[in-house]
């Protein structure tokens, strides 16, 4: 009598594993694909609200507060969202300078009457906004750096895959990016500061000839052609910015 061959059931379960494996690993590439995109769609929605100005705060702070992805896509996603909240806490302060009413008025007509002729407020305040705007300037000129941005994930437990893509979202496709980025924001700022140093200059061309000018119908009149000239060559820088 002939033994039964055990061949053929071993080959089925062994066929039988191996589609198990395949369909556990083609699940777990499916999965990893879908938190992929799903971080990349997080990423770009923040990135939109980032690049569109005057910024939106309150959707920033929605977003930036939230980590909707699992896993060390979550990790990525904090991260990128820390990097990104510092920029726009120096973005806030910024806001908040080129907003406040002393560097928009401080040689208007109105403070000229208020604060003139010593404008002892307005060269206090002038001088403060100077030092906060050279604070954010330093801070936004450090933070847009290779060595800061990747600073964000040095404590971070991340496969050598995941570092790429956080680098990859920070640092875009090459450095030059990031210093296109540098070089622009720190332009804009060192515009307001040179508008600040210009109503500087002409808030102390006021100071050091008062008593030779005066506001009369609204309007600033000096009693000599000579300075009147220099006031509005001073202003003109102004007006040129």
């Amino acid at each position: 009598m002939k033994k039964k061959s055990k061949a053929k059931p071993i080959i089925i379960v062994v066929a039988v594993v191996a589609v198990a494996i395949i369909a556990a690993i083609v699940f777990n590439v499916a999965s990893d694909l879908k938190k992929e995109e799903q971080l990349n769609n997080e990423i770009d929605s923040l990135y939109t609200l980032l690049n569109t100005y005057p910024l939106d705060y309150e959707a920033l702070d929605k977003h930036l507060s939230a980590v909707v992805t699992t896993d060390d896509y979550a990790k990525v996603e904090k991260a990128v969202k820390d990097y990104s909240a510092d920029f726009v806490d120096c973005m806030k302060q910024f806001d908040e300078l080129i907003n406040d009413e002393t560097l928009t008025n401080a040689i208007s007509i109105e403070n000229i009457k208020k604060d003139g002729p010593d404008f002892t407020e307005t060269k206090k305040k002038l001088g403060e906004s100077k030092s906060s705007l050279e604070k954010v300037l330093t801070d936004i000129s450090d933070y847009l750096t290779e060595k800061v941005a990747m600073s964000y994930i040095k404590d971070i437990e991340l496969d050598d895959y995941y570092k790429d893509i956080y680098k990859r979202y920070v640092l875009g496709d090459n450095l030059s990016e990031m210093k296109s980025a540098r070089d622009e924001i720190v332009k804009n700022l060192n515009d307001v500061k040179a508008l600040i140093e210009n109503e500087e200059e002409t808030v102390n061309f006021l100071v050091k000839n008062k008593g030779k000018w005066e506001v009369e119908d609204n309007q600033l009149a000096f009693y000599s052609d000579s300075l009147s000239k220099q006031y509005n060559d001073i202003v003109s820088k102004i007006k040129e910015m």
